[in-house]
């Protein structure tokens, strides 16, 4: 479904990524690992569009789309979810959910993508006309993710669903994330919780100083004992 071939993203004079190579497999969850200065925004930031790389290339379903601009990778369905949400915190829920369909002109889809989003966010759906801003961490996050969801997306990109929320909300955020995912969107994940992300991945890579240093299943990354050393506090 992407294939990404030796990708190479500068800050200026400092390579944040460096060769990066991987592939999604259509239906499945991608997790990537890794600390804080890792490269894995950087990656999702490449990936929708916001930041050209250097050198390398980007695949999606057969067609190269590394110059294509973020709003062209919308329209194929490629969705980024960012870190800190990103919500407009002075429009009301229903206005934001509204803005993540700004490339879907199917009047009928938007209204079947709405009602969708409050079934798999109840919490949210009493707060249509409330600002956004007002809703708390876990709701915020919830809204991002919906907002994202309007968009129709055949991979949805998460960049650090779980930031600041507290336990009980992430066990809640990454059991929503099983949801959509069985319900037919492909799932690349970029996570510092490392444990819920591996327990939920199909496939994992980690990511360290912008270069992939082991991949494999979710599960054998969980029993990887790098990986437990350095990500699950082993």
């Amino acid at each position: 479904m992407l294939q990404v071939n030796n990708l190479h993203t500068y800050y200026g004079n400092i390579k944040a990524l460096r060769g990066v190579s991987f592939h999604v497999e259509k239906g499945e969850i991608l997790a990537f690992i890794g600390a804080n200065g890792a490269g894995k925004s950087t990656l999702m930031n490449t990936l929708a569009g916001t930041l050209r790389p250097k050198m390398g290339e980007i695949i999606f379903e057969g067609e190269d789309i590394t110059k294509l601009t973020p709003r062209d990778r919308v329209k194929r369905g490629i969705i980024l979810c960012p870190e800190g949400r990103q919500i407009f915190p002075k429009f009301t829920v229903e206005e934001n959910l509204l803005m993540g369909a700004y490339t879907v002109f199917d009047k009928e889809l938007n209204k079947r993508n709405y009602e969708k989003v409050f079934e798999l966010f109840p919490q949210i759906k009493d707060r249509q006309k409330q600002l956004a801003g007002t809703l708390s961490g876990g709701e915020q996050q919830m809204l991002a993710i919906g907002r994202a969801l309007m968009s129709e997306p055949k991979i949805l990109m998460l960049d650090e669903p779980s930031l600041g929320l507290s336990p009980i909300l992430v066990e809640q955020i990454f059991d929503l994330i099983n949801e959509i995912n069985h319900q037919g969107t492909t799932i690349l994940l970029v996570e510092q919780n490392a444990m819920a992300a591996l327990e939920i991945s199909d496939r994992a890579y980690a990511l360290e100083t912008g270069e992939i240093t082991i991949e494999g299943t979710g599960e054998e990354l969980l029993n990887n004992d790098v990986i437990i050393k350095s990500y699950l506090g082993g």
